[in-house]
Order: C-alpha cells, then structure tokens, then sequence
C-alpha cells in the first residue's frame, strides 16, 4: 500500500498492509529513479510568507444531488492571514488512498452537497470552495470558513491523507529525473488520517488522526 505522491526525503512512505495501487506504483517507479538528495524538504523556519490554517477532523454526509444519491466526505476549515499583507488565496485540497486513490476536492460533487454540509454545520460564515478563493485581508477579523468536499471512494478505504497546498508561497524547484526540465514543488500541509471499522457503517465511520506534518510535493 504505496500513498501516491507521499515522498519526503527520498523516502517513499508505504502503509501497514503493503498493498500497491495502480496509480501509487507509478509514483513508486519514479521515486526509484531519484536520488536521496533529490527531494527537498520544507525549511525549518518559513522561508516564505504562511498563512494560519485550522481544520476539524472530515466527516460523512449522505447527500442527494442531480448526480444521485451518495455519501461524501468533507472537512472543514478556517484560515487566517497574519502575513503583514494582504495574499491570494487559491487552496488546492487533495485526497490520498491507501488503495491508490488520487481524488481532487469538488470533482464529482455536485453544488447542492455544499448547501447541505453549510445546513448541517449550521454556520452562517462558512463559504463555498469557489467563494474562497481570492484575496485574503490581514487579520482575524478577516478569517475565512470554508470546506473541502470530496465523493466517498469506492474501495474499501482504511487510511487517506489529505494534502493541502496554497498555505504558504515556499516552494523549490529540483530536475526531472528524467528530462532533466526544472520541476516545482510546492511546500504542502499533509494530514494523515485512519479510518477504521465497516463499510456499512458511514454514519458512524471514525475518523482517527495519524499524524500532520509539511512536505514538499
């Protein structure tokens, strides 16, 4: 069990059960071809400006939209700029399986699932994914709420992890291995999660944080 694109350090990071998904081998056959030093890691102290982000834990919803009845998944978040100025906010939220998974917030999800995870949160400041995006002012008076919403996989899914970028302007630029054509990556929250129990348990599905840390990806 290879999560698809969790290299850090030259390491590729593989799950418990040892399984490989076809998407994650790929990454897998790549990081081969890498040397050790060829993958940066985030700087210990920001090099770059960094936005303040708070986030609850993802939850399921059963939702029914014009693409039909189903459950998703979605976390909440609020983010806050204490930069010195103001910064364009653009977050890009994506989801890792351990089954092989790569799965893009929004793809799939129809507009309506929004309104019903705002009506459940009962938060009146929450805004869409497309609302937040734009310029972030200074301060907490200026905080925003918004959340990332992504369809239930289909696979029988026991760890994913979510990576965040658009936090923080650091990035770093290494060769493609094998064209040689400069590559940047982007510094990126990553958020790992267990998800143990049932399938025929969403409402109830535990969600059991395993560790946050920042990449490079």
């Amino acid at each position: 069990m290879i999560r698809a694109g969790w290299l850090e350090s030259g390491r590729v990071h593989i799950g418990r059960r040892g399984r490989i998904g076809a998407s994650a081998a790929a990454v897998l056959t790549l990081a081969l071809t890498l040397p050790l030093w060829a993958f940066p890691e985030p700087a210990l102290a920001p090099r770059s400006w960094q936005l303040d982000f708070q986030h609850q834990a993802p939850r399921m919803i059963w939702v029914t939209s014009a693409r039909g009845a189903r459950w998703y998944m979605y976390m909440t978040y609020q983010v806050t700029n204490r930069t010195g100025q103001e910064r364009l906010f653009v977050p890009e939220f994506t989801m890792a399986t351990n089954q092989g998974d790569i799965l893009p917030a929004g793809k799939g999800v129809a507009a309506t699932v929004f309104a019903s995870v705002k009506n459940r949160e009962s938060n009146n400041l929450l805004v869409s994914p497309s609302q937040i995006v734009g310029q972030l002012l200074q301060g907490e008076n200026n905080a925003r709420e918004s959340v990332a919403i992504w369809p239930v996989p289909k696979n029988d899914v026991d760890e994913i992890s979510i990576f965040i970028t658009g936090l923080t302007g650091e990035t770093q630029v290494i060769a493609h291995p094998a064209t040689g054509e400069d590559v940047v990556m982007a510094k990126s929250l990553m958020l790992d999660y267990d998800l143990p129990g049932s399938r025929n348990n969403f409402e109830g599905q535990p969600v059991q944080p395993r560790g946050k840390r920042w990449i490079m990806r």
